[in-house]
């Protein structure tokens, strides 16, 4: 089977996936993420900012987004990104499952969709 193919199948697979573990998502962050300083975390956690830049736009110190990012990996909500060692991606933002993920901003402009655009 061709590379593409198999790459075919598997990006259908994973959006397979997503559609059917949506609900059970919401609902684990939801109870998870209970205040607005945990929400805004999470959203942060999006492969783009580094632990004290995250830290920094929470009010909170960086071994705290260290804590949360290690209970967090360890429930499967966030994961390591392999090519950016020290950063973290959250499953989903919070916006696409129907949550509010809050103002999120960390050292420029806001985006339509809540996220950081770089200046």
């Amino acid at each position: 089977m061709p590379d593409t193919k198999v790459h075919e199948l598997l990006t259908e697979i994973v959006q397979w996936q997503r559609f059917q573990n949506r609900q059970t998502l919401r609902a684990i962050l939801g109870e998870l993420l209970v205040t607005d300083t945990d929400r805004l975390i999470y959203e942060l956690t999006d492969g783009k900012n580094s632990q004290p830049q995250i830290a920094k736009a929470a009010k909170v110190s960086q071994p705290t987004i260290s804590y949360k990012w290690k209970a967090w990996r360890k429930l499967g909500i966030i994961h390591e990104i392999p090519e950016e060692p020290g950063r973290c991606r959250h499953l989903a933002s919070l916006d696409s499952l129907g949550l509010d993920g809050g103002e999120v901003s960390v050292g420029g402009k806001q985006s339509q969709e809540g996220h950081t655009e770089q200046a």
